[in-house]
């Protein structure tokens, strides 16, 4: 394989940044007083759970499309587009802690990131079975 150092430090940003969603959580269920394995009782313990769970469903694609991309099409491009995503999970995390209707945005950059490099990926590999 070849160097794919920005590729690995990418992936591992995104998993320490979900690690960390992962500690709010806790954090979340102390101070609201809701235990575990209850995943409702309070608003914000709720909305801190879901950006928590809803990072892990994405990251489910991203991690693979970002890797594939990068392998097949172009490292610069799929690390852009993985620090979009980590951009957009932040913007995500902030607007829905304030407010849930104020994640929208974040979503959106997340999504459309997740979105270029699974078209990336495909392009990348489509290309190189035909040559």
């Amino acid at each position: 394989m070849d160097d794919m150092n920005l590729t690995a430090a990418a992936t591992l940003a995104l998993l320490i940044q979900y690690f960390i969603f992962s500690l709010f959580v806790g954090a979340a269920r102390y101070k609201t007083g809701v235990k575990a394995p209850a995943t409702t009782g309070d608003p914000f313990f709720e909305a801190t759970f879901r950006i928590q769970h809803n990072t892990l469903e994405q990251l489910i694609h991203v991690i693979p499309a970002l890797w594939i991309c990068s392998y097949f099409l172009s490292q610069t491009f799929a690390v852009v587009c993985a620090g979009l995503f980590f951009v957009g999970r932040v913007l995500f995390f902030i607007g829905y802690r304030a407010a849930p209707e104020k994640r929208a945005f974040g979503f959106i950059i997340g999504m459309l990131s997740s979105i270029a490099l699974i078209l990336g990926g495909v392009w990348g590999v489509t290309f190189s079975l035909i040559n």
